[in-house]
């Protein structure tokens, strides 16, 4: 999804897709975390982040009640030459 506003343009690619059983569908799959870019228009940088579901939706219903539009849907991953989330190597 990407959500404008005079300010700012914020992007949220799905990241974790978790399968689960369910009765009636059989299998579904669902998604639990999003990575999160912001462009700021005035500055022309753009933030990152992961967020979690919970998150998500409660920053996307704060962000559209506040006068931001619904742009644009992204469905698929960020493309990994742009961000990579940080790891634990051990």
């Amino acid at each position: 999804m990407q959500l404008t506003n005079s300010a700012v343009v914020v992007d949220y690619f799905p990241e974790a897709f978790i399968a689960e059983s369910d009765d009636i569908k059989g299998m579904k799959v669902t998604i639990r975390r999003f990575t999160k870019r912001v462009y700021f228009r005035g500055s022309n940088q753009n933030s990152y982040s992961t967020i979690g579901m919970i998150d998500f939706k409660h920053e996307v219903a704060s962000r559209i009640a506040k006068g931001a539009e619904v742009t644009d849907f992204n469905v698929d991953k960020m493309p990994r030459d742009e961000y990579t989330s940080m790891a634990c190597v051990g």
